[in-house]
């Protein structure tokens, strides 16, 4: 059996990696299918007109309309509508901090929207800019910090003193600086600006598993037949540094999800017309005697962070030859 099939093997048979797949895979679902779920137009329609498909995704127009003028926009016809006729930037005639109801299953907030509907797409928001996020950070990492422990000399200096650098900054202070200096914010910049932060601890390890692996026997004979160090880093050493770098990947997108929550909560996030659960939690802190503007984001936040542990310490255990070897039958 060879090493990514044994691989496979543990953590296909692993309860951690089913439970935090199973909670992960439900809140993806929800940002995936958002205009299934929510939206001020119906999922389907047929009409004399013709027919439209999910005409909310099609015209984003929708969610300045009232209540009545979507009414009388899809007026007539068959239509197959989700079951909350809200999109996440609606003004609702419900007006602000409405209690739940048939119409607004948890209500509105304090801006006269859908709380639901808000929760659904902060769903869309925190694991959209979080996977970008650690992914533009895994790939500056392992190409930064492979070359940091590849190269030698002056080069190397500079590149480790780079990553040390970079790695001493607070996300949130690099994120409050980005917002300081841009005119509109924008979800792209505050991707950028957590990728910044996010790139040398993933280049920290990659650079120490190009060390370690260069004193092994398999590198030095690798060396000796002729490869480039070019082809001894990605052929011999990243498949051994991708372990410990996709584990503190997938940690980081429950700590990035955390960030997001935090500087949103601090009105420095994504743009306020973005639905967020800390934009919501920050109402919450603003109005304490609305509890469920604190209980459901705070649920959906924990349900976040837990799945992602899950699986991330299922994956440390899977890649951890001295784990496998302490578990393994005798």
């Amino acid at each position: 059996m060879t090493h990514a099939a044994a691989f496979l093997r543990r953590m296909v048979g692993s309860k951690r990696v089913a439970a935090g797949t199973v909670v992960l895979g439900l809140l993806a679902m929800l940002a995936i299918f958002a205009e299934l779920l929510a939206a001020p137009a119906p999922i389907a329609r047929f009409g004399p007109g013709g027919a439209e498909i999910l005409p909310a995704v099609t015209d984003t127009t929708l969610e300045t309309l009232t209540e009545a003028e979507l009414a009388a926009r899809f007026e007539g016809g068959f239509a197959i509508w989700p079951p909350i006729r809200y999109g996440p930037e609606q003004r609702t005639d419900a007006g602000p901090n409405a209690p739940p109801s048939l119409l607004h299953p948890l209500g509105t907030d304090f801006e006269s929207r859908d709380l639901a509907a808000r929760l659904i797409y902060g769903a869309r928001t925190a694991l959209g800019l979080s996977l970008s996020a650690v992914l533009v950070g895994m790939f500056l990492g392992v190409v930064l910090g492979g070359l940091a422990g590849t190269l030698r000399g002056a080069w190397n200096d500079v590149l480790v003193r780079l990553v040390e650098t970079v790695d001493t900054f607070p996300a949130i202070l690099v994120v409050g600086i980005v917002r300081a200096i841009e005119r509109e914010p924008s979800a792209l910049s505050l991707v950028l600006a957590v990728a910044f932060v996010r790139w040398a601890e993933i280049a920290r390890l990659v650079r120490a598993e190009v060390l370690r692996a260069s004193s092994e026997e398999y590198v030095m004979a690798a060396h000796a037949l002729g490869c480039t160090r070019l082809r001894v880093f990605y052929r011999h050493i990243l498949p051994n540094a991708l372990g410990p770098t996709i584990v503190s990947s997938v940690l980081g997108v429950a700590s990035v999800v955390l960030l997001e929550a935090a500087i949103s909560f601090l009105a420095m996030g994504a743009p306020s017309r973005v639905a967020s659960w800390g934009e919501t939690l920050g109402q919450a802190a603003r109005h304490p005697s609305e509890i469920r503007l604190l209980v459901f984001p705070g649920l959906l936040l924990l349900a976040t962070v837990g799945g992602s542990y899950l699986i991330a310490d299922a994956l440390r255990d899977a890649v951890d030859t001295r784990t496998v070897r302490s578990q393994a039958p005798r």
